[in-house]
């Protein structure tokens, strides 16, 4: 009697690498039942083994008459990842025209690790105030940690030096005198902030913010996909909209990611989502460790939370019924991924809600381009919040001409005898001032006065920037360091002059303007230092700072009621970059950065001080109009076909050989073409790069300008394919980034 034997079973595997199409092989018998969509396999590659995923199962028909090798293990008895977040994966991937190996690796943890290891758990120091310690032995420091840790009962370490700048320290002196006694215990992975005061949960709604709750909370109840664009002034509760509408997502029984531009610079935000949800957040951002990031994973991908907050990577979140993404600040360009897959945090928000559907909500003071254009073609729906919460309005704003100081020195050319006015009346009221300035260092180059030469990176085409702190310059793209010269290269000639100004330049100027005020700086200089960010922003919340000096991360949502002065030193700087977003930027910058001022029950005040006071970026948004300047930049925008009214690709091309960089350049948009033509597509370039040399490194760029609707995702995976290839016979290496935004390189 003879018996039928099945025929094999195959599955189609993608693995972690740069590579866009999947692999063939075949499941060993007996374990046919385990194969399905999602699972880890792990799979012989060349030489090594691979872990991949399983992306289909097939039969052998795929294989059109080539042999497959075996799967070596199958390592998960249920999907390590869903169906649906697969699908969303390849998706984004076709329109990031990035391989989906490469877009796996970018989305999990560590890529695709071949075990879940447990965690390896961070520990810390608990600090406790020791009864009957002598408290008038201690200093004024000491004191304030000892009363600290009395009124919370104890704290660790990290916890400590949030509340009381320098703290950790001290308490670790005080233990070693019997003052305070420690624990060591296992560091709790989830939302950390500075210790600032959480809002109350119980907020009465204001009447706009019914009216959006109104609307998102229908949507959110029908359980399909919805889009909407929050416009809410600085002030006017946008926060408290977001957190009842998780609350709202999570009565439906389904689950919630909140985007945030940089989970650093968001303290009180942070703060109010953990007073909010408590156990039920997990955190997914750059700061964790391998094992930190992949817990948090894990608690995501089995339900044990209803919500993901994290920067862009958290876009990848596998929650299994994924009801609503907010995307707070959604005009940040920290969205934007440029390094690997170059995707768009924003973007693939609306793709995974769209594939998913499930609620999208985009909020920010000063929406893109983009998102207002969607909105006002009815691609979503524009909900508004015109007014701020409390008795003050919006702050007075006024615009500075600097024109005509050229023959004022040093920082007097860029203060204006109005602003140092404004100062003083400030702090003669015990209020608060912030200084921005979009230009961290001392001075931004160093020129000689004979020839006019600037001393310039030797790795880089740009000029190095003088920092006093490191005694010397330092490139802000490479991040070398070298001495100041004592002569000048070009000509010999000893007449080197720091020229212009950074935050560095005005914290002195200021420290030796107003001796008695207390002053701090807050830019990526002085972050690097651990603690150093807390520090600042709880000085500011506990009265231990006048005057603020800083750059971008000084714009970023904070709340501070004290402060009613902000001083924007040079308010058209980013104007000035060659990138079509550039006005738009700078719009968005400075009313976010005015937005500081006047949030207590005290008017606020804004100077903006400008050589360009006629620009319409500037003087609409000193003038608190949005909609007028949105209007006028999507007109421009519209004649020239830019985004949102087309799409761009930029191909980016860079290797050591600067001959090879430019024939692959040629190359690829010879290529182009012949199939771009007659599709309405417009191929600008080759070209160098606007900065054309990076890390020793040329630089060119080919640029496709596109109509809105042209299928990217279809099109120019295959048209690539080959020309990377090529590109690489060339000793260059072809990137496409989709709708950039960093122009530079």
């Amino acid at each position: 009697m003879g018996c039928s034997l099945s025929a094999p079973l195959y599955v189609e595997v993608a693995v972690p690498l740069p590579i866009d199409h999947p692999f063939t092989y075949r499941v060993p018998a007996g374990e046919e039942a385990r194969a399905r969509v999602g699972v880890r396999v792990l799979v012989p590659f060349g030489r090594t083994k691979l872990t991949g995923l399983v992306t289909a199962v097939t039969d052998a028909s795929a294989l059109g008459g080539r042999e497959a090798k075996d799967l070596l293990a199958i390592l998960d008895d249920t999907p390590y990842v869903t169906g649906r977040h697969l699908a969303f994966l390849a998706a984004a991937a076709r329109e990031c025209i990035a391989p989906l190996g490469e877009m796996l690796r970018a989305a999990m943890p560590r890529g695709l690790p071949r075990r879940d290891a447990p965690a390896a758990p961070r520990t810390e120091a608990f600090f406790f105030p020791v009864p009957g310690a002598p408290e008038e032995s201690m200093t004024a420091k000491q004191r304030q940690v000892f009363s600290t840790l009395r009124d919370a009962g104890g704290l660790p370490a990290s916890g400590l030096g949030a509340r009381v700048p320098g703290g950790a320290e001290a308490a670790r002196r005080m233990v070693a005198k019997g003052w305070l006694r420690t624990e060591t215990r296992v560091r709790t992975v989830g939302l950390s902030a500075a210790h600032l005061p959480d809002a109350a949960g119980d907020l009465t709604p204001t009447p706009h913010q019914e009216a959006a709750l109104a609307r998102i909370g229908v949507a959110v109840a029908s359980g399909g996909h919805a889009a909407f664009v929050l416009h809410g002034v600085t002030g006017s509760g946008k926060t408290e909209v977001y957190l009842r509408v998780v609350e709202q997502s999570r009565a439906t029984g389904r689950q919630a990611i909140f985007l945030v531009p940089e989970i650093a610079l968001t303290p009180q935000l942070l703060g109010r989502v953990r007073s909010r949800f408590r156990d039920g957040v997990a955190v997914l951002h750059s700061g964790l460790s391998p094992a930190e990031r992949a817990s948090q994973w894990r608690k995501v991908r089995s339900g044990e939370v209803f919500l993901c907050v994290g920067a862009r990577s958290a876009i990848f979140s596998p929650f299994s019924s994924l009801g609503l993404i907010v995307v707070d600040e959604e005009h940040d360009a920290a969205y934007k991924q440029e390094e690997g897959v170059r995707y768009q945090a924003r973007d693939l928000a609306l793709l995974r809600g769209r594939l998913e559907g499930a609620v999208v909500l985009l909020g920010s003071a000063t929406p893109s381009a983009e998102s207002y254009h969607r909105a006002r073609s009815g691609g979503a729906a524009l909900l508004s919040l015109p007014e701020r919460i409390g008795v003050q309005g919006m702050p007075e704003i006024a615009v500075l001409d600097l024109k005509g100081r050229s023959g004022r020195r040093g920082a007097d050319r860029y203060f204006s005898p109005e602003l140092e006015a404004a100062i003083d009346e400030t702090l003669s009221r015990g209020e608060k001032a912030m200084l921005f300035l979009n230009r961290r260092g001392f001075a931004a180059a160093l020129t000689c006065l004979d020839c006019g030469t600037t001393v310039q990176c030797k790795n880089c085409q740009v000029s190095l920037t003088y920092h006093r702190e490191y005694d010397g310059l330092l490139c802000h793209y490479c991040n070398v360091k070298r001495k100041e010269p004592e002569a000048c290269a070009h000509c010999g000639g000893h007449k080197l002059a720091q020229v212009g100004i950074g935050t560095e330049r005005l914290l002195a100027w200021v420290s030796k303007r107003w001796k008695d005020a207390r002053v701090a700086r807050l830019d990526s200089d002085v972050t690097r230092r651990r603690g150093a960010f807390a520090e600042v922003l709880s000085g500011m919340q506990q009265g231990d700072v006048d005057i603020l000096v800083g750059t971008q991360m000084i714009a970023k949502g904070h709340d501070f009621p004290e402060v009613t002065l902000v001083g924007v030193l040079l308010a058209d700087l980013s104007m000035s970059f060659p990138d079509f977003r550039a006005s738009e930027r700078t719009f968005q910058i400075l009313t976010q950065v005015s937005g500081r001022a006047g949030r207590g029950d005290r008017p606020g005040k804004v100077l903006l001080q400008t050589f360009s006071p006629e620009s319409p970026c500037i003087r609409k948004a000193a003038e608190h109009d949005y909609e007028g300047f949105m209007e006028g930049e999507l007109s421009a925008r519209e004649a020239m076909g830019y985004p949102p009214f087309g799409r761009m690709l930029l191909l980016r091309l860079w290797g050591g050989r600067q001959d090879g960089v430019r024939e692959a350049a040629d190359l690829v948009a010879g290529a182009l073409a012949a199939p771009m033509a007659g599709r309405g597509v417009r191929v600008l370039g080759p070209a160098p790069s606007p900065i054309a040399r990076v890390k020793r490194r040329f630089h060119y760029q080919v640029l496709l300008v596109l109509p809105p609707d042209f299928p990217v995702g279809e099109v120019f995976p295959e048209l690539l394919r080959p020309l990377r290839e090529q590109a690489r016979r060339l000793g260059a290496r072809l990137e496409a980034d989709v709708d950039p935004y960093q122009m530079m390189v």
